[in-house]
């Protein structure tokens, strides 16, 4: 079986890894958080870096929080030579960044893919994450047993760069839901409406959705546990700005959602889930948040 390396293997990247491992595939890991890496103590050979997690696999795969560190990643595997390596890039990184990494690889003898799970931790360790793919159809398909063990069902959607774009389309998609949700149900409350009632009778008529009703029943109990950092949100939603950017156009959807994730963020909730968005505005209207104080 061929030699696989995996970097980044905290929330998502654990599950892949792990049913990577579970596969039979031997592995070799590394993280930055020594805690994540210690998991896979007896499990996978673990790395003290990433380029000498590069230099003994075949197939590398990375689970990175930006494009920023997996251009810095990349850029130290191009230095020592890629040829005839392979490079699945699962993380949501910005599309054009991967596109140029992808052609570079390409001009030295490597492939580079990218692959973004629409799933959540849960979801990519039991093995049922959507995945969508993009890159040199050949490539891909010399990959698919290897993503098969982490991701169902697996969607190609052509040249390379197009499944991060299609992530961000998703994320940007369900973001301004949620965006949408966390203005609206605070101010009902202010008006003395129940949301809960409202949420209920939303959820089950026309209005309900996927991304309203997993927000919209956080905001409602003000619930904000864990599950999307909000950080990570805000850097997709940065990411989908500088696409409409290039084409010198405005987003004026986004460029709400955008104040009001940077609102939460300045105010210390870049590390928490992305639902404390809501928080921001109940303070606004002189309302009991819910969840943990900011300190």
């Amino acid at each position: 079986m061929r030699k696989i390396g995996f970097i980044g293997v905290g929330n998502m990247g654990r599950g892949m890894c792990e049913n990577i491992i579970k596969k039979g595939y031997p592995v070799t890991a590394y993280d930055k958080n020594p805690a994540a890496l210690a998991y896979f103590e007896n499990k996978a050979e673990l790395a003290q870096s990433s380029l000498e997690v590069f230099k003994a696999s075949e197939v590398t795969f990375l689970s990175l929080p930006n494009s920023d560190i997996v251009e810095a990643v990349v850029g130290e595997f191009l230095e020592c030579g890629v040829a005839n390596k392979t490079v699945v890039d699962t993380s949501t990184s910005y599309p054009e960044s991967t596109k140029v990494l992808h052609a570079k690889f390409k001009a030295n003898g490597g492939r580079f893919i990218d692959a973004p799970l629409l799933g959540g931790p849960a979801d990519t360790a039991a093995g049922t994450a959507p995945c969508i793919i993009s890159g040199d159809r050949e490539d891909v398909d010399s990959v698919m047993d290897i993503i098969s063990c982490y991701a169902n069902p697996v969607d190609y959607f052509g040249p390379a760069g197009n499944a991060h774009t299609v992530k961000l389309a998703m994320n940007f998609t369900g973001l301004m839901y949620a965006a949408l949700a966390a203005q609206m149900f605070p101010l009902m409350e202010k008006l003395g409406i129940d949301t809960k009632y409202l949420f209920k009778i939303m959820e089950e008529g026309r209005y309900g959705n996927a991304p309203f009703n997993f927000y919209g029943r956080k905001f409602v109990e003000k619930d904000y546990h864990m599950d999307f950092a909000l950080e990570l949100a805000l850097k997709d939603m940065v990411y989908m700005k500088r696409l409409y950017e290039k084409f010198n156009v405005p987003a004026f959807l986004l460029d709400g959602g955008l104040n009001l994730m940077r609102q939460a963020v300045k105010e210390g909730r870049g590390k928490r889930d992305t639902s404390e968005i809501a928080a921001v505005v109940y303070e606004y209207l002189g309302l009991e948040p819910g969840g943990k104080k900011v300190t």
